[in-house]
């Protein structure tokens, strides 16, 4: 008797403990299953911004771009990679090369994440030489369209300082993500 109720309390323990787990932590399909996998990315994002507060300084107004990354995926929540491109501002172009990391949250099909890039810029208009440095944190989400591809939107905050003082600017971006094999 004594073993029969330890087994039927093990049974339902075991049942319960079975009922209660999450079913949105396991990919329902193949293209979202291959999107948590570890391995090689790359990450093309256009992007843009108007000024905030001050915009009467060199490279304040406006600014937009294409930028390029190379990363890898280390495990179903953290990507990292290097980066570089081209920013069209009010006083020319500038060309950054950075760091990027992403944190994505646990979803299905349209998956939340929180990135931050940062770097430096360099302009090669005039003869000064001297770079900017900027940072660039922004919340997005990632929607995964195909077994390696992804389509993301962010919005942040871009802060440069350098050459002419320090800009800010309001960051859109949108993004296309390949994985590789």
């Amino acid at each position: 008797m004594k073993s029969l109720l330890t087994s039927l309390l093990f049974l339902l323990l075991f049942l319960s403990t079975a009922a209660g787990q999450s079913d949105d932590k396991v990919a329902k399909t193949p293209k979202l299953n291959y999107d948590w996998r570890p391995g090689f990315i790359s990450i093309t994002e256009l992007f843009g911004g108007p000024g905030l507060n001050l915009t009467t300084d060199p490279y304040s107004k406006y600014y937009y771009g294409i930028t390029t990354i190379a990363g890898y995926q280390f495990t179903r929540n953290i990507k990292a990679g290097a980066g570089l491109g081209v920013q069209m501002h009010n006083e020319g172009a500038l060309f950054p090369l950075f760091i990027d990391a992403r944190y994505s949250f646990s979803a299905q099909k349209f998956v939340p994440f929180i990135a931050a890039a940062g770097g430096v810029m360099l302009g090669f208009q005039n003869q000064d030489f001297t770079p900017w440095i900027f940072i660039n944190p922004s919340l997005g989400i990632k929607w995964v369209v195909a077994n390696k591809t992804g389509l993301s939107f962010s919005g942040g905050l871009m802060t440069m300082s350098g050459g002419a003082g320090r800009n800010s600017f309001a960051s859109f971006k949108l993004g296309i993500e390949f994985k590789g094999k």
